[in-house]
This record gives C-alpha cells, sequence and structure tokens, in this order.
C-alpha cells in the first residue's frame, strides 16, 4: 500500500487544505481527521492507507473527475466514474498495474514538380504514441466517506474509506 503517515492523528496536521481551497465539502466525522490533515490527500487521487498508533489502518480511496454541466445526470456520472477510479486504484496497489505502450512512425517524402522545371520536397513523419494502463481484481467495496469539488467547481472529488483492525477486518462506523 501507497507508503503515508504514520501516527497521522498523533503527530497532527502536515500541510491542512487552506480556506477556500475546496468547496462542497462533506466528509464522515470518523475520517475528517484523516482526509483534512494534509490538503494532498483531498488532492491527489489514489488509495491511501494510514496506520494509527493503535495498530488500526485507515484505508482511504480519493478519485476525481471533471464537472460537465452540473445536472443531477452530471452529478451521478461523476459518482459512478470516481467510485469505479476509486475501488480500481486499490486494486492497483495490491495486485499492482499492467502497462503496455505500442509506438508507430511513419514517415513519408512528398516530392512537388512545378510547371516551371523546380522540384520541392518536403519530409513528414506520423508518430503515434498509445499507452494503456489495464488493473483488473477484486476489492470489497468501500462506503463513501466524503465529497467535494474544487473551488472552481470544475473538479469533482470523492472518498471511499473503511477502518481495519490490526487483522485486516473492517471495524464498523460503530466501533470509536
Amino acid at each position: 500500500m501507497t507508503a503515508l503517515i504514520v501516527g497521522l492523528a498523533a503527530f497532527g496536521p502536515a500541510d491542512p487544505p487552506p480556506a477556500g481551497t475546496f468547496s462542497a465539502v462533506e466528509i464522515e466525522k470518523r475520517f475528517e481527521p484523516y482526509l483534512t490533515a494534509d490538503r494532498l490527500l483531498m488532492e491527489v487521487a489514489g488509495a491511501k492507507a494510514v496506520r494509527l498508533p493503535d495498530g488500526r489502518t485507515v484505508l482511504l480511496a480519493v478519485a476525481s473527475t471533471a464537472a460537465k454541466d452540473g445536472s443531477a445526470a452530471d452529478r451521478l456520472r461523476a459518482e459512478k466514474v470516481c467510485r469505479t477510479k476509486a475501488l480500481a486504484a486499490v486494486v492497483a496497489e495490491k495486485e499492482g498495474v499492467r502497462v503496455w505502450r505500442a509506438e508507430r512512425l511513419e514517415e513519408r517524402t512528398v516530392v512537388t514538380q512545378e510547371a516551371g522545371g523546380t522540384e520541392s520536397a518536403r519530409s513528414v513523419s506520423d508518430l503515434l504514441q498509445v499507452t494503456t494502463a489495464q488493473v483488473q481484481g477484486v476489492a470489497k467495496d468501500m462506503p463513501v466517506v466524503g465529497r467535494w469539488r474544487s473551488k472552481d467547481g470544475a473538479v469533482i472529488y470523492l472518498a471511499l474509506g473503511v477502518i481495519l483492525d490490526k487483522n485486516g477486518e473492517y471495524v464498523p462506523a460503530t466501533d470509536p
């Protein structure tokens, strides 16, 4: 799992989000100290694990997508996209990512002969690069623990999260 902050709650904030960095912030109380302790935890997408001093682990997965028209359908699309991206980040941390890359270079020379007998030549190169990343695996579903937007509202963020005990078992929300 991505190495993060050990005992974050014990050490306090590293670089909390400045006021006004995000808008429409809604975070579950028990996850608020971890997500807001460092602004990068809210800005950078991916899976994050925070080891607590008591041996428990807070597992967070943050994802983002561009907002489009702000309609109800757009918010629903953003929620689905972010949930899928967040769960894929958890799987990628656990299972790894398969990366495939291909390049194709096409070169050609165009010679033009004018009526006056002059010739001109032009060389044209087209380079196509394709990179694909694939994540495959199974992740247990995680509940949504936070939603927010960028300050200008152009980016929608979603956080999934669970707290795991020392044995990696889910700690229900009723457990402090």
